[in-house]
């Protein structure tokens, strides 16, 4: 999940649903201070777990999802997405990706289209502050194939490219490779905060 802040308009990135931790975590982000959440953003099909609860949260917060790439068209008018966001849609993604890039933190938010497991680092999302113990190994029975979907992977980059249907995204992924992002947000795997342009390259190699 990541939360902005632009003209006490809360905007919501997020595959996971509302509950206790996001409430403290859109305190924390507004102070305390007056906000709506005004939009949420879905990456993919696969990850809609967000939108119910969202929704029934705030029941006048607009809903940004895939099937649809210009946002006046599906109603988005407000400032506060159009000034600070740009998307691609990438409806040849087996999963549909819609890719989220902020303009002022230089981030890209991505779901299905880029993974960062298995790359030697521990993965944030098994550690001991989320109640994992210290040495757990997250690549064991089903999971231990996941081990290898990373861009500096050979096996990762043939999965990754596959799901993606990279031949018929290339347009796409053209356009996110332009953008000037710094670091990359996804759902599966560690943020990528060095060399981000560098894997999201050798992963797209092919098209880039």
């Amino acid at each position: 999940m990541a939360l902005f802040n632009y003209d006490n308009s809360v905007i919501v990135w997020s595959a996971i649903p509302y509950g206790e931790e996001v409430d403290k975590a859109i305190q924390k982000l507004t102070g305390g201070s007056a906000f709506d959440v005004t939009h949420l953003i879905i990456p993919d099909k696969e990850h809609t777990m967000a939108a119910k609860s969202f929704k029934e949260k705030y029941p006048a917060m607009k809903i940004i999802a895939m099937e649809s790439v210009d946002l006046e068209e599906i109603g988005i008018k407000e400032s506060a997405i159009l000034k600070n966001f740009q998307f691609v849609y990438l409806p040849h993604h087996a999963n549909k990706e819609l890719v989220t890039y902020d303009l002022n933190s230089k981030i890209l938010f991505e779901a299905d289209l880029l993974f960062n497991l298995g790359n030697g680092e521990k993965l944030e999302q098994f550690s001991p502050e989320t109640g994992y113990p210290e040495d757990y190994n997250p690549y064991l029975g089903w999971s231990y194939s996941s081990r290898y979907l990373h861009p500096d992977s050979t096996v990762g980059r043939f999965l990754l490219n596959k799901i993606c249907n990279t031949a018929q995204s290339a347009e796409g992924l053209k356009t996110i490779y332009n953008w000037d992002f710094k670091l990359i947000v996804m759902c599966h795997g560690n943020v990528i905060e060095h060399d981000a342009k560098t894997k999201f390259k050798t992963l797209f190699s092919s098209v880039l």
